[in-house]
């Protein structure tokens, strides 16, 4: 039904074939400071990517690390379909080939031409197939699916296998039990990929874009009250609620007040006894499968545990698809700030 955002390999005898096109990666070491590391998140300053002294040669910051490449990556694996949204709006698409299954759904526009890729598993990446597709770079939304771990590849065999690795903004926690950045990330990733890949003018103007967005937003909302929210998923019969992270980031800038915010982390296992005892007034589902049955799930869900919570009683709530509300390196969330606005504040609503 309704899952949290949990963002909440042995490599084949021979390796890969050979790629005499494929960009070299050099790691530079650890040269980012922990510092630096509070502030983005993950990937790096605005001025992370740059281009170094050789024909299109570059270096990115990813979780600490310093990569160089001696070209632009052309062919890109993911490990959640929602980064494809960022990809897209930067014109380079068309260098995705394979995908992972991740915890969000794609976008709609999207499905088919994802659909058709190769998968790489569930979740996490396998070696094996990583190496069959041959990609230069692997971008992906959090580090435990590149740590080694629980059948993930590790960064190190990744580049062992010529695969460069990209983590993006906010993806460098290691569990949902530390806090991370939250939308400007975004605009850090846009214009650090956009570097990497080539497309620094698209990436500008992209990066420009959303940023007006969120803009309008806090503009058309500045004078309205702040609306108690409770933002809730669920998997395998156990609920889940924001507490922080990208997803609280977005709560807030829609003009909303988390009522968990005073929890750890990014999202926290409760009952239903403490949502209803905190009795928001909102209550936004987040809907991984982004689909006309999962929408009517969730509200069956509400309206039948939660039938005195006051957002329920006066139908006070919002199913959403959950790469609107936390899908790191997507251009969605800034939808959703704006999706989220219209529900909690209908008045401000442009068509108002």
């Amino acid at each position: 039904m309704l899952q949290p955002h949990h963002g909440h390999l042995s490599a084949s005898c021979g390796g890969p074939r050979a790629a005499p096109n494929r960009p070299r990666i050099a790691a530079l070491g650890a040269l980012v400071a922990l510092s630096f590391l509070g502030v983005t998140g993950c990937a790096g300053t605005e001025a992370g990517s740059r281009r170094e002294a050789g024909a299109g040669a570059i270096t990115f910051e990813s979780c600490g690390r310093t990569v160089g490449l001696d070209r632009a990556p052309q062919r890109v694996a993911i490990t959640t379909d929602a980064i494809a949204d960022t990809l897209f709006a930067l014109g380079v698409g068309d260098r995705i080939v394979a995908r992972t299954r991740g915890e969000s759904a794609p976008a709609p526009e999207l499905k088919e031409r994802l659909a058709a890729l190769p998968g790489l598993g569930t979740r996490n990446p396998s070696v094996e197939a990583l190496a069959a597709v041959e990609p230069d770079l692997l971008i992906t939304d959090q580090v435990e699916k590149v740590s080694g771990r629980m059948g993930s590849p590790s960064i190190a065999e990744l580049e062992r296998l010529g695969i460069a690795t990209y983590v993006v903004g906010g993806g460098c926690a290691e569990d949902l039990s530390a806090d991370t950045s939250g939308l400007e990330a975004l605009d850090t990733d846009i214009r650090q990929l956009g570097a990497v890949l080539g497309v620094e003018t698209r990436a500008e103007a992209l990066a420009d874009r959303l940023r007006g967005d969120l803009d309008d937003v806090r503009a058309r909302i500045a004078r309205e009250p702040r609306r108690e929210v409770a933002e809730i998923s669920q998997v395998a019969g156990r609920l889940y609620v924001t507490t922080g992270g990208l997803s609280n980031d977005v709560l807030e800038r829609a003009g909303g007040t988390n009522v968990f915010a005073d929890l750890p982390g990014q999202f926290a296992p409760v009952s239903p006894e403490q949502i209803v005892a905190r009795d928001p007034r909102a209550i936004i589902v987040d809907d991984f499968e982004a689909t006309t049955t999962g929408r009517n799930d969730a509200i069956a869900f509400l309206k039948r545990t939660f039938p005195t919570v006051d957002a329920v009683r006066n139908q006070r709530f919002l199913v959403i698809d959950a790469a609107r509300t936390g899908a790191r390196g997507s251009t969605r969330p800034v939808e959703g700030v704006a999706e989220i606005a219209r529900f909690l504040h209908p008045n401000t609503s442009p068509s108002q």
